[in-house]
């Protein structure tokens, strides 16, 4: 269903931008307001397969402000950070800059919230068949760089880079004194993991409408 998807939407994109002629999608800015759309990225790092949406607001054909949302989340058990399921979401206030018809550049303020599902398991918690929670949130600065076509009033693109880094945030909700009392500094150490990794997604795919 994913790739199927995705398949729909690239081949929209492609057919949607060779089709344009100039500034037809800056004109369309001009005379409307509000924008909605779905987002799916083709490669999300550190954890694939982000999909959310957004609510664009045009202030000018050049200004665009935008809040977004944006969730993954899987069962895992990898690496050093030896984790049973992952759930991460942000919320975002981001501020573009078209230049020209279609190039852009965003930036803005996100909010992440993750929780962390470790394996029993692995650190000792007196637990046999669920894994115990752990709970982080950060404030981050977001950086995008994109193309956004209109075709009428769809709107087609490509979220071509997308960078999130960490400013600040904090564990919200421990589970370092539920396990063994040598595994207690691992447990931590991957519940700080959780504050401070960065996001990059490449080749986020955007289809929406434009009222």
């Amino acid at each position: 269903m994913r790739k199927g998807f995705r398949s729909v939407l690239l081949c929209l994109l492609l057919a949607g931008a060779s089709g344009l002629q100039a500034e037809t999608s800056r004109e369309f800015r001009a005379t409307h307001n509000v924008g909605i759309d779905a987002a799916l990225s083709v490669l999300s790092l550190p954890f694939p397969g982000a999909k959310g949406a957004a609510l664009n607001i045009n202030l000018s054909d050049q200004w665009q402000l935008g809040l977004s949302y944006m969730n993954s989340g899987f069962e895992v058990n990898f690496s050093k950070l030896k984790l049973a399921g992952f759930k991460e979401r942000h919320a975002g206030l981001l501020l573009r800059r078209f230049f020209g018809n279609s190039f852009n550049l965003s930036g803005g303020y996100v909010y992440r919230t993750n929780e962390v599902y470790l394996d029993p398991e692995v650190y000792g918690f007196p637990l046999s068949e669920h894994g115990v929670r752990s709970e982080a949130y950060a404030h981050m600065a977001q950086l995008s760089i994109a193309n956004h076509w209109q075709q009428g009033p769809w709107t087609l693109a490509v979220d071509w880079l997308t960078l999130v880094m960490p400013v600040s945030g904090e564990v919200t909700r421990s589970s370092a004194e539920l396990a063994d009392e040598n595994q207690r500094d691992d447990v931590r150490q991957a519940e700080n993991v959780l504050t401070w990794y960065p996001n990059m997604a490449v080749s986020t795919l955007r289809l929406g409408y434009m009222f």
